[in-house]
């Protein structure tokens, strides 16, 4: 145990990179792009899939702030990395990268992350219906271009909403593509501000929020005769569920799709309420060390694990990014969110360490 220690540690403070940001480009008005090229001598570790995010590492007011943000270049173009963030009022970081990130400037960033993402195949034939609620695009337009360029065989139907014209990213990009595959390429537009004047700004789009009407109406109206289908959505809590529940009842299996939450909703899962162990001995296997400690009632698991020391896994500690996944052996939990878990992962009792608290007296983990 004495030997590995400084191993597990020393991968753990090797989790960031030090980038150099080449562009900084402002799509919107309230939006940011960060582009950065990635060295020969980390092009293995950067590696991803079309979906995928990076976290990022900033010190804002002398204190640790982590976020995570989707890359929207594809892995198959000869493109530089970026991202982009949209301004958040009162959003500590988005404001920090809006107002003082300049070219050469550092960023530290992980190696790429996260179960949201596509493998394409060149001679695959599918339909995705892809959905998007403002900047939850970055992911989907990775997986756009993804698509379009690897996959000569497949169609993509994009539902895309936004409060107004001017909130729209990557607008002309995505009528590019569309202009590039107007046979495997099929964009559906909605603008949910009240009160916009279509007067003034001619739109041949939907009206209103992505809700159970528009996804049955979207998917009427863009038919396919591929079998063969996945869908996935980035956006908020509400309307990925929505969205997946409205899927489950027209008889579409769980395995075919796919969320990605850029917000968290207060409350995601509905259980019963349970009583909390008052105290509770937990084991947790890192690789091949076993931790050992005692859990307080008011703590997470995985706040216990950075108590004492242990190098346990974690990005968002909200349950959104599902960094943090461990396999439960033995014992109970409760979790307040389990939003980055799948149907599947919940039944092999997959559990986000930073939501769950003991129920039982003795709980047992091992991180995958």
């Amino acid at each position: 145990m004495e030997c590995l220690l400084p191993k597990i540690l020393k991968f753990m403070e090797e989790r960031f990179y030090r980038i150099p940001i080449v562009a900084i480009e402002k799509p919107i008005q309230e939006a940011t792009t960060l582009s950065f090229h990635i060295p020969e001598e980390y092009s293995t570790i950067f590696k991803f899939y079309a979906g995928q995010y990076l976290c990022f590492r900033f010190f804002v007011n002398e204190k640790e702030a982590l976020r995570m943000y989707s890359l929207h270049n594809s892995p198959y173009n000869n493109e530089l990395y970026q991202v982009t963030v949209k301004r958040q009022d009162k959003g500590l970081v988005s404001n920090y990268i809006s107002e003082h990130l300049k070219v050469g400037d550092f960023i530290e960033i992980s190696k790429p992350l996260g179960d949201f993402k596509i493998h394409v195949d060149s001679k695959a034939q599918k339909c995705y219906y892809l959905f998007a609620a403002g900047s939850g695009i970055t992911p989907i337009y990775s997986m756009i271009k993804s698509i379009l360029l690897m996959e000569p065989l497949s169609q993509v139907f994009l539902l895309y909403g936004n409060r107004s014209l001017s909130d729209i990213l990557f607008y002309e990009e995505l009528m590019d593509w569309k202009s590039r595959f107007p046979d495997k390429f099929h964009i559906t537009h909605t603008l949910s501000k009240r009160f916009l004047d279509f007067s003034q700004t001619p739109w041949d789009g939907k009206r209103g929020r992505i809700d159970e009407e528009m996804l049955e109406n979207f998917i009427r109206e863009n038919p396919s005769d591929i079998k063969n289908s996945e869908y996935f959505s980035c956006g908020p809590g509400e309307m990925n569920q929505m969205i997946q529940k409205c899927l489950i009842n027209r008889g579409v299996s769980s395995k075919f799709i796919h969320s990605e939450y850029f917000l968290a909703p207060e409350i995601i899962d509905e259980q019963k309420e349970e009583s909390l162990a008052k105290e509770a001995d937990v084991s947790a296997r890192i690789g091949s060390v076993l931790y050992q400690l005692d859990l307080k009632i008011d703590e997470t698991i995985l706040e216990g694990l950075k108590r004492i020391g242990a190098p346990a896994p974690y990005f968002c500690q909200s349950g959104i990014c599902g960094t943090c996944k461990a396999h439960l052996k033995d014992g109970e939990v409760k979790m307040k969110s389990s939003m980055a878990l799948s149907a599947d992962e919940r039944k092999k009792r997959m559990i986000l360490t930073c939501q769950s608290q003991a129920i039982s007296s003795k709980v047992k983990i091992e991180f995958k």
